[in-house]
């Protein structure tokens, strides 16, 4: 058993050097904040329930760009605003293909 002793001087200026790093954190991220609030994702399953589709139709309105979505790590990601756009009738506008 190996025990180790600190001094509180030194623990102290380590918890400062902590909470100033923190702090610096903070104040880096606060203009992503309101971002990332602003945009619900929504992960296909949620998509599916609350358009009332299948996952094949789901599938269908990404490859006719009905219905935009970003994959991450093989999982795809629906913006809950373009849904709701859909919903509503109001289809986003498509893709152009080049």
């Amino acid at each position: 058993m190996e025990i180790t002793v600190l001094d509180i001087q030194i623990l102290k200026a380590l918890h400062r050097e902590v909470k100033e790093v923190s702090n610096l954190i903070a104040k880096m991220t606060v203009p992503y904040k309101a971002l990332q609030q602003a945009t619900k994702w929504l992960d296909q399953q949620e998509a599916c329930q609350l358009l009332n589709v299948s996952k094949r139709t789901l599938q269908t309105y990404r490859a006719k760009g009905i219905l935009g979505a970003t994959q991450i790590n093989r999982k795809t990601y629906f913006r809950l605003s373009e849904v709701e756009l859909l919903m509503q009738g109001e289809r986003p506008l498509k893709k152009q293909k080049k």
